[in-house]
């Protein structure tokens, strides 16, 4: 065997390894998911499996292994409060992240550029962060308490967020993007509860210290405008999607602090010309063995 090989082969077998040892912990998790959705109500067998992506077996053993009785299907469901799953565990979070990292690791290597790459490879580490704040660690030295874990957690969302709107702007025409930006708009509107943000004045400071003025604001086609008297250069399609995305915070912010007078009934119907609601189809047991 090539020697140069060695290193490689080892990272193959410890990865299949742990990957075994994660995937009997995912399995208790799923038995735990199974009673929990039983006992909320959900007492088709075939219905479970469908969902799970499991055979009808499988479900009927994490249900004995969870002491569910599937011959009583008139035993009392659990209470609003009970039977929901179980709580975010790190370590179960952990095994996640690590088959994620697993995944995105080798093509943001052949990749990094490609934006959707780069998001879900932060996404992985996202979730390895997670496993983080649920089980701060003892012994890597400062840096590692809940609070600072927690301040690095809303880091990792902002670089999400970023490289989703860098494949979106490269993927969206801009007319599809003001018209998906007026869609928004009139949406967070039409519930009558929300404000938005059409534009914004910032005071800004510079590298070398100096004090201008960033007005946000919108031409007649509904791209996004930026003027003040240091700033250059034209609004490109990711520039327009990220002052949307924090006029949206702002936004958010404001409506928490909005007074009830301007704001009207909490409206339940759909909004006039939105697209309809996307639904995923999930296939079932009972197709694939067909």
């Amino acid at each position: 065997m090539d020697d140069d090989l060695e290193p490689a082969r080892v990272a193959a077998l410890a990865a299949l390894i742990g990957w075994a040892d994660r995937r009997e912990r995912l399995s208790a998790d799923r038995a735990d998911l199974v009673a929990a959705a039983w006992r909320t109500g959900t007492r088709n067998v075939a219905e479970l499996a469908r969902l799970a992506r499991v055979s009808r077996d499988t479900v009927y053993a994490d249900l004995a292994a969870r002491d569910v009785a599937v011959g009583d299907r008139a035993a009392d469901r659990a209470g609003p409060l009970a039977g929901r799953g179980s709580p975010l565990r790190a370590d179960s979070v952990r095994a996640v992240g690590q088959v994620a990292d697993a995944v995105t690791r080798p093509a943001f290597g052949h990749d990094p550029a490609d934006p959707v790459t780069r998001a879900a490879h932060v996404a992985s580490g996202v979730l390895e962060l997670v496993a983080d704040v649920l089980d701060p660690p003892t012994d890597q030295g400062p840096g590692w308490t809940r609070p600072e874990l927690l301040r690095d957690l809303a880091d990792r969302g902002g670089d999400l967020t970023h490289h989703a709107l860098r494949a979106l702007a490269g993927a969206g025409e801009r007319e599809r993007l003001v018209a998906d930006a007026d869609l928004r708009r009139r949406s967070v509107l039409h519930s009558g509860r929300h404000a938005v943000a059409v534009g914004a004045v910032v005071t800004l400071t510079t590298p070398t210290g100096a004090t201008t003025t960033l007005e946000v604001g919108a031409d007649g086609t509904g791209w996004t405008t930026l003027g003040g008297p240091l700033l250059s250069g034209d609004v490109d399609a990711l520039d327009h999607l990220e002052v949307r995305a924090a006029l949206d915070v702002l936004a958010r912010v404001a409506t928490r602090h909005l007074a009830e007078s301007a704001k009207t009934e909490r409206r339940r119907d759909a909004l006039p010309g939105g697209p309809p609601p996307r639904q995923r189809v999930t296939p079932s047991n009972e197709d694939d063995a067909r």
